[in-house]
């Protein structure tokens, strides 16, 4: 970290303390400001965004990751509205949780208050930008964001509108600040600022996350890949089954919550695997299958022990197919990274069975895998989805970015 970047850092601190302060009023001001700001400088941003589309290009960037980084008109005032609708949540900050008067006077209180300055390492998607603006405003805490090279003109455009709607408010813009410097060093120094960074989010694969938590002298929260699966069960309706999986895996088959192995109870497959792997083929998706698999769907591709342990982040789904709960319970938790399994199933013992033994912090039962989200689990939007299991599992959102704070408060009261 060069001495400059220890100023911003410093200057995001200060600004923490500040927005911390700031009444809610003065906070959801921002946040229209924010967007305001955002859907009236659009143009600039697609113009920034073109630009790093051009050069992920010239640089033989995977195809998939383009995708992600490439915006839209729609996309941006998506980003926009989020804003918007942010600003219309409940503000958590001096929130009562509790409150107890004693006899000898002594008053105790527990309330939410900010943690104070999220540190935020994200992939080439300019939508996390604004997401963790607007849940860090909402709670008042300063946001300090470690891009990717891909997207950083892009980046800088849409941290620049924010900056001038923090200050339409009467914020200190430093409030989000972004570290755009392609350094490693400069990533796992961001870690190791624990007087001045109060938590680190992480967003990417397995190999960052590893490096960020091997320097980390902060507390960090990962949220890594998903290596989600779905077990269907003997007595698994055959439409319900075709439907969840397909849901699972084909309209968004790169996110974090989409399917990425299939365990089949061997006395389902025998009767309704292949029609449902046509299914999954005429969607798409690439299918690669254990040997007991191929036999009865000899289109598939071979598996490899790799691919159980795989977060495709791609079009293509693994198949296993298995003799029993058992072995579906124990090799989910053997490969499990853990994020979001799901049962399908017409039998509540066996379900009950799967959602209290396997690791994950989703469990799902005749449901699709991609309902992990914040706004399903009444936390509008989110972070990431930490695949950790502490301090927090699954969607990260308003209640995770707060601390919990102890009050005191008497007539003179001694211990």
């Amino acid at each position: 970290m060069t001495l400059e970047e220890h100023r911003q850092l410093c200057a995001v601190k200060e600004a923490s303390r500040r927005l911390a302060q700031a009444p809610a009023r003065q906070r959801t001001e921002a946040l229209l400001a924010m967007s305001n700001r955002l859907s009236a400088g659009a143009e600039t941003v697609l113009q920034a965004n073109r630009a790093d589309v051009q050069a992920a290009c010239a640089g033989n960037a995977d195809a998939r990751r383009v995708g992600i980084l490439t915006l839209s008109a729609g996309d941006i005032q998506a980003m926009s509205a989020f804003l918007r609708q942010a600003a219309a949540y409940a503000d958590p900050v001096g929130q009562l949780l509790e409150s107890e008067y004693r006899p000898d006077g002594l008053r105790r209180e527990k309330r939410l208050f900010p943690l104070g300055v999220i540190a935020l390492l994200y992939e080439a998607r300019p939508s996390v930008v604004t997401d963790g603006a607007a849940l860090c405003l909402r709670t008042g805490n300063a946001l300090a964001l470690r891009c990717s090279p891909l997207c950083a003109r892009t980046d800088q455009a849409v941290v620049s509108l924010l900056r001038q709607g923090l200050c339409d408010a009467g914020l200190p813009a430093d409030a989000i600040t972004l570290f755009s410097r392609d350094d490693r060093d400069l990533t796992l120094s961001l870690a190791q600022q624990d007087r001045l960074v109060d938590l680190f989010i992480v967003r990417g694969g397995y190999q960052a996350l590893d490096a960020v938590r091997r320097a980390a002298t902060v507390p960090v929260l990962g949220a890594g890949p998903g290596n989600c699966h779905i077990f269907i069960d003997e007595s698994a309706r055959p439409d319900m089954a075709e439907a969840i999986v397909l849901n699972s895996k084909v309209p968004r088959p790169l996110a974090c919550n989409a399917a990425e192995t299939l365990l089949v109870h061997s006395g389902w497959a025998e009767t309704h695997l292949p029609h449902l792997a046509q299914a999954l083929e005429a969607a798409g998706i690439s299918l690669r299958g254990c040997p007991r698999a191929r036999a009865l769907c000899p289109g598939m591709e071979p598996a490899g022990e790799d691919d159980w342990a795989q977060e495709y982040f791609a079009p293509m789904l693994a198949v296993r197919l298995v003799d029993s709960l058992d072995e579906a319970i124990d090799h989910i938790n053997r490969y499990r990274t853990p994020h979001t399994e799901s049962i399908v199933t017409e039998d509540s013992g066996r379900a009950a069975r799967f959602l209290a033994e396997v690791e994950a912090n989703v469990v799902c039962h005749n449901t699709s895998t991609r309902l992990t989200d914040g706004t399903v689990f009444g936390l509008g939007g989110e972070m990431g989805i930490s695949t950790q299991k502490y301090p927090c599992g699954g969607p990260i959102g308003v209640p995770h970015l707060m601390q919990q704070k102890y009050y005191l408060a008497g007539p003179g009261i001694l211990r």
